[in-house]
């Protein structure tokens, strides 16, 4: 009897290790089982996320060969010459206004246009760009739940292996077959030959190159209270503002207390923040926007002045102190033309400096008789005769914006005027700022 019972105990715990280990085969195999179909889930998330990213690329690169910028500049020269067509027909202020609004109206529209197409590539390159970092994501999440099914195939083939050496194949055949039941959908065989046969995403994909196109600037209109507006100007911005007609009487320019126009455009720096806080607000995108558009109306309004030669001549040169103020500017003008023109910082643009020739005729197309000239400068005095003279843009407003008008700064600024869009886009808020009287 006691070896029965000790043949009883030595079964029994056979029959316990035997479970033990079944058990931990349905484990290992149901785990196996279930990481197998997240994977296939994972990778059927990569393949989809793939085509949306093909699609998506599809549609960036359509929009972007749809922005076509010699079409956008063939439209702002018509409507130059539309512009110059209208100038040329005009018999009074009024439909050199209205001549120029329209020009504005068209500037706005092309430029509105490509507003809206470079918004819309925006819009596509960011859609492709999360697309791309989704697709990133998901092909790591895919790769790991590969990794992870192929231990767990790994580790269900070893416990059928160590169910086998403890009970035998017999065992194993017959006596076991329900406790294998949970693992059944899985064999360790099967499985370790399917699972090299699926498709595997790649590690990280080979994104296509996405030129990026430059933001265009343009003009753009805005409603009150429509989004993107600028803001109205708190405190004395928003009051102290008078909303000034239009209208065709003379600016004094020159006075004790010139307009605030003035100063900006000596470049002061205290105005040009006056102009900003009015214009602007607190709102830091507004104030770059007005701070560039003003800055860019100042270097307009400038390089006109270079172009017309409103000069100011320091006297103590020989050869300016011989001439008037109205004989220096023909001079410059003359030189202009023959292509020695001024650089706005006391030199001759490019470094080409005219010779006594060169002089001779620029005086002559001014007007004036060269026995006339007493004092000829030296080669190396020619090179210094723009040394001290400065712009001087106040008698070109002077000579062709007296008024301070739209019609007449457009006019007076021709194709420069397009930079400066936003201003005339705002020009009822701005100009009765720009003629408020300046302060010292």
């Amino acid at each position: 009897m006691q070896v029965d019972d000790q043949q009883s105990q030595a079964g029994a715990d056979a029959l316990d290790l035997g479970s033990n280990w079944s058990r931990l085969v349905e484990i290992r195999c149901g785990f196996a089982e279930l990481a197998r179909r997240e994977t296939e889930a994972a990778e059927a998330r990569v393949a989809e996320t793939r085509r949306q990213l093909d699609a998506q690329l599809a549609i960036l690169i359509s929009a972007q060969t749809a922005v076509d910028p010699r079409a956008t500049r063939s439209a702002k020269e018509e409507a130059h010459r539309a512009f110059r067509e209208a100038i040329g027909r005009a018999t009074s202020r009024n439909q050199v206004e209205l001549a120029a609004a329209s020009w504005l109206a068209e500037i706005n529209r092309v430029n509105g246009a490509v507003r809206a197409a470079q918004t819309r590539i925006q819009r596509e390159r960011d859609t492709t760009d999360a697309l791309a970092a989704e697709l990133d994501r998901l092909t790591a999440i895919a790769e790991a739940s590969r990794a992870m099914a192929e231990s767990a195939v790994e580790a269900c083939r070893e416990a059928r292996e160590a169910l086998a050496a403890t009970h035998g194949e017999a065992v194993v055949g017959a006596g076991d077959q329900s406790s294998m039941s949970a693992a059944a959908p899985i064999s360790a065989p099967e499985v370790a030959q399917s699972a090299p046969a699926r498709t595997r995403p790649s590690a990280t994909p080979a994104r296509a190159a996405i030129p990026r196109a430059a933001p265009a600037v343009g003009v753009r209109k805005v409603g009150a209270g429509e989004a993107g507006a600028p803001p109205a100007p708190a405190g004395r911005a928003a009051g102290a503002a008078p909303q000034l007609e239009e209208s065709g009487a003379p600016v004094e320019l020159r006075g004790p207390k010139p307009p605030t126009i003035v100063r900006l455009l000596q470049r002061d720096g205290a105005t040009m923040s006056r102009l900003v806080d009015w214009l602007a607000g607190p709102d830091a995108e507004q104030r770059r926007r007005w701070q560039l558009c003003l800055s860019n109306f100042v270097d307009a309004v400038a390089a006109t002045a270079i172009e017309n030669g409103c000069f100011i001549f320091a006297a103590g040169n020989p050869f300016w102190d011989q001439l008037t103020v109205e004989e220096a500017r023909e001079v410059a003008r003359g030189l202009a033309a023959l292509g020695f023109r001024y650089d706005g910082m006391g030199e001759f643009a490019d470094g080409r400096v005219p010779g006594q020739h060169e002089l001779s005729m620029a005086l002559g197309q001014a007007g004036l008789l060269t026995v006339r000239v007493r004092h000829w400068p030296r080669p190396e005095e020619v090179a210094r005769l723009y040394r001290y003279v400065r712009v001087d843009p106040i008698a070109l407003l002077a000579e062709k914006a007296p008024s301070i008008t739209m019609g007449e700064l457009v006019l007076m600024l021709g194709r420069r005027a397009e930079v400066v869009a936003d201003l005339w886009n705002d020009w009822p808020r701005a100009r009765p700022l720009l003629l408020l009287p300046s302060r010292e």
